[in-house]
């Protein structure tokens, strides 16, 4: 009995013993479990704020590169635009020259028109005028008087031929631009031809002179028929302007050059008219006879030749023009 009641005993202190022991390991296990669960809730938390971190990162890197391809697109449209504006632009540029083109175009075929309208007229009045007088069979005239008639008939003539012969070089220098063909003449010859040329419209007061500063059997391989137009041009344009003291028409070498000038002792060019005077149909006195087209001809035909055609503003006793022209020269 009593070695029954104390395995009872005990059986039930074991077991409850046992029980405590339980209980305890329970709670142990649950409190584990608590802080597995709050770990858990942790861990979940952070790990939806890192998705969430993730995803902002993602889209905002989505949207930085889509950002950047529209700006590329854009840059590349407002690229095209500004090219397109440069070519309006450009292109209104351009018709707007063309514009003042034309309209200085047209003012100068008005000009052309006019001068040539009343340059022809006045010596076509004089020819037709003077003829008429020699015909009238009512009218006696001397001898003297029929030979004044007939100069003022000639140079008329002249007038007419000079007028002529300008409209028709300057077309000519126009519209052909093949290089000058070129012979061998000697340089005495060009001044001897100028100066015969220019003879009959030089005033009686006024002496003709050439000087000729290269040895005299020098020959030059050029054009001696458009510098002698160069420098007929220069000496009639002289002569105009010249009623007393001299005309002188030298030629020289500056370096591998032929230098042509033509000094007067007339009433002189102002020095801010030096590039007016090359103007075509511009006069600096309407009243002397001229179409104006005698100096821009003559700089034309100079460059042509690959030279230059200036007015010497340091000159002050009248007008000198220097004339500079390349050329091949022979012994």
């Amino acid at each position: 009995m009593v070695n029954g009641q104390c395995s009872m005993v005990n059986d039930s202190t074991v077991n409850g013993q046992w029980s405590m022991v339980n209980d305890s390991t329970v709670v142990k296990q649950l409190e584990l479990l608590k802080e597995e669960n709050r770990l858990l809730q942790q861990r979940s938390r952070f790990t939806s704020g890192g998705l969430v971190m993730i995803f902002g990162i993602v889209a905002m890197l989505v949207f930085i590169v889509l950002n950047s391809r529209w700006g590329h697109r854009l840059e590349v449209k407002n690229m095209q635009l500004r090219r397109e504006k440069n070519v309006v632009v450009a292109q209104n540029k351009q018709l707007a020259e063309a514009r003042d083109r034309a309209e200085a175009a047209l003012q100068a075929k008005t000009a052309f028109l006019h001068s040539v309208t009343h340059e022809v007229r006045t010596p076509l009045n004089a020819i037709s005028g003077f003829s008429q007088v020699l015909n009238m069979s009512d009218i006696e005239l001397s001898d003297e008087e029929r030979n004044d008639i007939g100069k003022h008939i000639q140079t008329g003539t002249q007038l007419l031929t000079d007028i002529l012969d300008d409209l028709i070089l300057i077309s000519d220098m126009e519209s052909n631009a093949d290089v000058p063909t070129t012979e061998d003449c000697p340089v005495l010859s060009l001044l001897s031809e100028a100066e015969t040329g220019v003879s009959p419209r030089v005033a009686p007061e006024v002496e003709l002179r050439t000087e000729c500063k290269v040895s005299d059997g020098l020959i030059v391989n050029t054009s001696p028929k458009l510098i002698g137009i160069v420098l007929s041009r220069l000496l009639n344009n002289a002569a105009k302007f010249t009623a007393k003291g001299s005309i002188t028409l030298s030629v020289g070498l500056v370096g591998d050059m032929l230098h042509f000038s033509v000094t007067d002792t007339g009433p002189g060019i102002p020095a801010d008219k030096k590039e007016y005077i090359f103007e075509r149909f511009t006069k600096l006195d309407s009243f002397i006879q001229g179409t104006g087209l005698g100096l821009p001809l003559a700089r034309m035909i100079a460059q042509r030749l690959g030279g230059s055609l200036n007015l010497d503003t340091d000159y002050t006793m009248g007008a000198k023009f220097d004339f500079i022209v390349p050329a091949k020269f022979n012994s």
